[in-house]
C-alpha cells in the first residue's frame, strides 16, 4: 500500500523533473493464454492464466526515459505463487531480449509491492525509447489469478546504480579507444622482489605512472595508491614487488600499470593499462603432454575408478569448490594446514586437501592431464569468509563470481590459488595442468552469479579473476593455462542480457588481451545439444548451423568453434593456437530403453569423430561419468544411476563407445550407429566448407594487420610476428604451410 500511495503523490508532483515518473498500463492487445479485464475506477488489472504461456503487453512509453529512470514498480495480489515472472523488452520480442525476475509470491490477500531494477536490461537491450513496450509473462501454469495496479517506471538515485551505469559506459569506451602512440606501457616484468615497468610518455602532457590493483576500477579513479610523475621521455622504472597496504603485504604481481595525463587537473588515461607480462618461475616442472583427445568430466576417486584405465582416459576435469577450502579462522575446520600469504595467516581445510591430493595423485601418476573447475559457492563457505569470498551483488543460484572488490577479498582469493598452485605443480601431491574459471559465465546468473550486471562490468570482473589465477599459477608452472567456461550458446544471448553469449564474451576477452597484454587463456566449451534432453541433435538442433554466426554451437556443428580456434586472429600473441577443451558435454538417454540408449551412444560416436578430426579442438571430457539424480532429470552419464532398479551403476552402450574411441576397435564399434544417424560414412557428418576456409572472417571488409591480401582482395595468408616479412602462413583444408610472396 505504501508504494501505491507514493506513486499517487508522485503523480501530483509530475511537473517537477526531480520527481519524473512514467506510468504504464497493461493492454488486451496481443494477449496470450489469459483472461484479462481492467477496472478504470480502481486502476486494477485482473488476470487469470488459461494456458502454458500467459502474457500481456504494456502500453508504449510516451517519452524516452531519462538515464536515472530505471525501476519498474507495481503492486500485485495473488493467492498462489507465480514462478518465473519474466519481462520481454520490445519491440523485438525475441527470447534473447528477456529476463526472468524471480517469483511473484503468494500474498495472502494483501497487496505486495514489486520493485525491479531494469538498469542492466535497459543498457543491454537499448530499451527505454519512446514507443517501446514491455511484455509481462506470468510463468507457465494455467488457472492462476493475479491482480496488478500502479505500474510505472520510476527514478533511481542510488549512487551504486549510477556507478555501475558509468562504469559500463567507460569500460566500453576504454576497450575500443585507440590511444595516441605518444604514451604506452611496453613491458611489465617481475622478479621475486621487484616489478619493472618500461614505456614512454612523450608530448606536452603532465604524465604520471600509476598502479591499479584488481580491487579498483581503472576508468573510475581520480586518486591512485601509487603515482610517479614522469618526464616526457622513455622510462624504465623498478619498484618493490610487495608493499604494505591496508594491513596486507600486497603482491603487485596482481596489479596493472598505466600512464595518466593531469593536464586538465583531473586524471585522464593516456594509454591502456598493462598487466605483468614476464612472471618469474619459482618452479619449472617439465611440460606434461596431452597423450590423446579422450577425456572424462567430473572425475573423483569413487568406486568406478578403474574406468580411467578401462576407458583409456587421457584428460579429466575435477570440481574444486574454493570456498570450502579456506578461512581466516582455524576453528572453521576440524583440522587445517596453515598458509601464510600477504602477511596474513590463512587456514586450509585438511580434509578437503587430502581428498584433492588423492584424486590429483591418481591422475598424475597415470599421465592424465587435469583441469580443475574453480567454483565459488555461497553454500559451501565458512561463515567467517562469506563477505570476503562471495561477490557482494550475488543474489542467488548455484555459484558466485569471486569477490574482488576489496584488498581483503583479493588477498584471500589469491591465497587459496597460491596454496593450490604451489602444492599441485608436479610435486608428490599431483598436478593441476589447467584452471577452468568458474562455470558457464554466459549464463552467469545461474552459474557464476554477480547479480544483474551490464556485460562490460561482468566481463571486467571475470577477466580480473582470470588474470589473478594466471599470474599466480604461472610462477609454479610456466605451461599452465586458464580457460573460460561457456555453454553451447554461440551467438544466442541468454536471458542475463544482451551480449551474454560465448562469441561476444570471447571477443571482449580478446579486447582486454590486446589492450592490456595477452596471456595464456583458452576455452572450456560445453557443446551440449540445443535441448539437453533430446539426444538426436543431428536432426533436432535446428539453430546449430554451419556458419560463424550460428545461434548455437553443439556436437552437430563443432566446426564453428574449431574454425574460431584455427583463426590466427584468435591465437595467443598471434602465434599459438589457444587451448580448446570440450570440458562438459554429453548426450541424454531420456530413459533406459534400447532405443534411447542407442540414440545416446550414436551421439557420442558423432561427437568423437568430429573431435578426433578437428585440429582446433584439443580434447573432450565426457560429462557425466555416471547418471546423477541431481542433474535435473538428465541421464547423460556413461553409467546408469547407482540406485537404478534393474542395473545399478551399469555400463550403458555409450560406455563401450567411449572405450572404443581412439583405439583400433573404434570403427567396428561405431559402425552400427551410422544407420541410426542416417549416414553412409562418418565423413558425411562434416562440413568441409567451414573446415577449409582460411579464416572464419575471411569475407570481412576489415583488413586485420595479421592478414595479407592480393590487390584483387583475395586472402593470401597470415603474417606472424615471428616470421620475416614476405613469409606467410597459408591454411588449406585445416593444414598450414609457409609460402614466399
Amino acid at each position: 500500500m505504501k508504494r501505491f500511495q507514493t506513486l499517487l503523490l508522485l503523480l501530483l508532483a509530475a511537473w517537477s523533473p526531480a520527481h519524473a515518473i512514467v506510468y504504464l498500463s497493461l493492454t488486451s492487445g496481443g494477449k496470450n493464454d489469459v483472461n484479462y479485464s481492467y477496472d478504470g475506477n480502481t486502476g486494477i488489472h485482473s488476470i487469470t492464466t488459461t494456458g502454458g504461456d500467459p502474457y500481456l503487453y504494456t502500453t508504449a512509453l510516451t517519452r524516452t526515459l531519462n538515464e536515472n529512470e530505471t525501476h519498474l514498480v507495481f503492486e500485485y495480489k495473488c493467492t498462489r505463487t507465480i514462478n518465473n515472472f519474466q519481462l520481454y523488452f520490445g519491440n523485438n520480442w525475441a527470447e534473447e531480449r528477456s529476463k526472468i525476475y524471480g517469483n511473484l509470491t503468494a500474498t495472502g490477500g494483501e497487496w505486495r509491492e514489486m520493485d525491479i531494477n531494469l538498469s542492466t536490461a535497459i543498457s543491454s537491450f537499448s530499451w527505454g525509447k519512446k514507443g517501446q513496450q514491455l511484455r509481462f509473462d506470468f510463468g507457465f501454469n494455467s488457472g492462476y489469478s493475479i491482480e496488478v495496479r500502479g505500474i510505472a517506471i520510476s527514478v533511481s538515485d542510488d549512487p551504486a546504480e549510477a556507478y555501475k551505469r558509468n562504469l559500463s559506459k567507460h569500460l566500453k569506451t576504454y576497450l575500443t579507444t585507440t590511444y595516441s602512440d605518444q604514451c604506452a606501457i611496453e613491458l611489465v616484468s617481475a622478479t621475486k622482489t621487484q616489478i619493472t615497468i618500461r614505456g614512454h610518455a612523450r608530448g606536452s602532457g603532465r604524465y604520471s605512472l600509476v598502479e591499479i590493483p584488481p580491487y579498483q576500477d581503472a576508468t573510475e579513479l581520480s586518486d591512485f595508491l601509487y603515482e610517479l610523475p614522469l618526464a616526457q621521455a622513455d622510462f624504465d622504472t623498478t619498484i618493490a614487488r610487495n608493499i604494505l597496504r591496508g594491513g596486507f603485504r600486497f603482491d603487485r604481481l596482481l596489479s596493472k600499470w598505466a600512464i595518466i595525463d593531469r593536464s586538465s587537473g583531473q586524471p585522464v588515461l593516456a594509454c591502456h593499462a598493462r598487466n605483468v607480462d614476464e612472471i618469474p618461475a619459482v618452479r619449472q616442472p617439465a611440460e606434461m603432454p596431452l597423450l590423446g583427445k579422450k577425456g572424462l568430466g567430473g572425475f573423483w576417486l569413487g568406486p568406478n575408478v578403474q574406468d580411467i584405465d578401462d576407458l583409456g582416459i587421457k584428460s579429466v576435469t575435477v570440481n574444486v569448490v574454493l570456498t570450502a577450502f579456506i578461512s581466516t579462522s582455524p576453528s572453521s575446520f576440524g583440522s587445517y594446514i596453515g598458509h601464510p600469504y600477504a602477511g596474513k595467516q590463512y587456514y586450509i581445510d585438511a580434509g578437503q586437501v587430502n581428498a584433492l591430493d588423492a584424486t590429483l595423485k591418481e591422475c598424475t601418476r597415470r599421465g592424465i592431464v587435469t583441469s580443475v573447475i574453480l567454483l565459488v559457492s555461497p553454500d559451501a563457505c565458512p561463515a567467517a569468509m562469506k563477505k570476503v569470498m562471495i561477490h557482494p551483488e550475488c543474489d542467488g543460484d548455484y555459484y558466485s563470481m569471486p569477490n574482488l572488490t576489496t584488498i581483503e577479498s583479493v588477498c584471500a582469493y589469491a591465497a587459496i590459488i597460491d596454496f593450490m598452485a604451489k602444492r599441485y605443480s608436479g610435486s608428490q601431491y599431483g598436478r593441476i595442468n589447467h584452471w577452468i574459471m568458474h562455470n558457464e559465465v554466459d549464463y552467469g546468473k545461474e552459474w557464476t552469479n554477480m547479480g544483474d550486471q551490464p556485460i562490460n562490468n561482468y566481463m571486467d570482473a571475470y577477466y580480473k579473476s582470470m588474470r589473478i589465477v594466471s599470474n599466480i599459477a604461472r610462477q609454479y608452472d610456466q605451461h599452465t593455462w586458464v580457460m573460460g567456461s561457456y555453454t553451447h550458446s554461440w551467438t544466442a544471448s541468454s536471458s542475463d542480457g544482451a551480449g551474454y553469449n560465448t562469441k561476444n564474451m570471447l571477443e571482449i576477452t580478446k579486447q582486454y588481451s590486446r589492450a592490456e597484454g595477452d596471456f595464456p587463456w583458452g576455452v572450456a566449451y560445453h557443446p551440449y545439444p540445443q535441448d539437453l534432453t533430446k539426444p538426436r541433435f543431428w536432426t533436432d538442433d535446428t539453430r546449430s548451423t554451419y556458419d560463424m554466426n550460428s545461434a548455437y554451437c553443439t556436437f552437430k556443428n563443432l566446426e564453428v568453434i574449431d574454425a574460431w580456434a584455427r583463426d590466427t586472429d584468435n591465437f595467443y600473441q598471434g602465434r599459438q593456437k589457444r587451448l580448446v577443451f570440450l570440458s562438459e558435454n554429453g548426450t541424454n538417454s531420456p530413459d533406459y530403453s534400447d532405443t534411447q540408449l542407442s540414440y545416446q551412444a550414436a551421439g557420442a560416436c558423432w561427437a568423437w569423430k568430429k573431435v578426433a578430426r578437428l585440429t582446433g579442438i584439443d580434447g573432450i571430457q565426457w560429462h557425466n561419468w555416471q547418471d546423477n539424480r541431481a542433474e535435473f532429470g538428465l541421464r547423460i552419464g556413461l553409467r546408469r544411476y547407482t540406485d537404478d532398479e534393474t542395473d545399478p551403476n551399469g555400463r550403458k552402450p555409450v560406455w563401450f563407445v567411449w572405450q572404443a574411441a581412439e583405439t583400433d576397435q573404434e570403427d567396428a564399434v561405431f559402425q552400427p550407429y551410422l544407420k541410426i544417424i542416417g549416414r553412409k560414412s562418418w565423413d558425411d557428418i562434416f562440413n568441409e566448407r567451414l573446415m577449409d576456409v582460411d579464416s572464419p572472417e575471411a569475407d570481412s571488409e576489415t583488413d586485420s594487420p595479421m592478414r595479407v591480401y592480393t590487390t584483387d582482395g583475395r586472402l593470401v595468408g597470415y603474417r606472424l610476428d615471428l616470421l620475416p616479412r614476405g613469409i606467410y602462413i597459408v591454411r588449406q583444408a585445416g593444414r598450414s604451410r609457409k609460402v614466399m610472396r
